[in-house]
């Protein structure tokens, strides 16, 4: 049995440069709980640098959205009031994209165990080394109406096998000059094989998109893989420890994070 808890407001937000600003308010509940309702008696206040912007107004099922849209290189709170309950605040800054300078596709880098070419693709983009900075970078896939992030295969980069875990989301730790060069293997999930040949990985279309993210994103990417690799198949027989979600949000639960995008045109790769 999973004893009750007080309940706890959540506060979930990702605010990402030139888009409006949204936010979704819930109320959190015991482990079995399968569905989380929103909250819409709430009073959210919004601030960047400080100053006071706008009462969020409620959209439908626990979402307030702004007229707001997220401005990189600036520092956002937002204010969460619910009656009966403790104000709830978190604040994050949205940080200003990297250029992405060149890339480079290469459509069979190697082959896995099995003898499974998979795909590569390289790419430099610009860094400031007397900054903290962190990133994500996120190969897309698409096919017909279908889009996915790629699988992250055979990690050879330094700067990613310096963060320990099989993610693209990293700093800029080992990087010490104005520009990187990242190397990403990866596959698809789809592979065929012509009149009985060795089998090849399907290549799909594809979007480069690195990410500028706030620390908030970085460690909380970091830590809800340790949560999901402790969580399944199931909380109790999975043989791994349990790991708690980071959170930035004081007197609550949730993350409020923001970032900002660079990304390349389509990528239509070949054999």
């Amino acid at each position: 049995d999973v004893p009750d808890f007080p309940p706890v407001p959540v506060l979930n937000a990702i605010l990402v440069d030139g888009k409006p600003i949204e936010a979704h308010v819930s109320i959190a509940s015991k482990l079995d709980t399968i569905e989380l309702p929103g909250i819409s008696n709430a009073v959210l206040e919004l601030y960047k640098d400080n100053e006071f912007v706008e009462i969020m107004s409620h959209s439908e099922n626990g979402w307030f959205v702004s007229g707001h849209y997220a401005q990189f290189e600036k520092t956002y709170a937002l204010h969460l009031s619910i009656e009966g309950y403790e104000t709830v605040t978190a604040h994050c800054n949205v940080p200003a994209p990297a250029a992405l300078l060149s890339y480079e596709h290469v459509s069979i880098a190697g082959k896995d165990e099995e003898g499974l070419t998979y795909p590569s693709i390289s790419f430099s983009f610009e860094n400031n080394p007397d900054k903290e900075l962190f990133f994500h970078a996120r190969i897309r896939l698409f096919q017909s109406d279908y889009e996915w992030d790629a699988e992250i295969f055979n990690i050879i980069d330094p700067v990613l096998l310096n963060e320990g875990i099989p993610l693209t989301v990293f700093s800029n730790e080992l990087i010490t000059g104005n520009i990187y060069n990242m190397l990403i293997n990866y596959q698809t999930g789809v592979a065929t094989s012509d009149d009985g040949g060795p089998n090849v990985t399907v290549l799909m279309p594809l979007i480069l998109e690195l990410r500028s993210v706030s620390k908030d994103y970085y460690l909380f990417a970091r830590q809800k893989y340790l949560y999901d690799s402790g969580r399944f198949p199931e909380f109790g027989i999975n043989a791994q420890t349990a790991f708690p979600l980071y959170s930035n949000v004081e007197g609550g639960y949730g993350i409020v994070a923001g970032y900002s995008f660079t990304a390349t045109d389509t990528i239509f790769p070949t054999y």
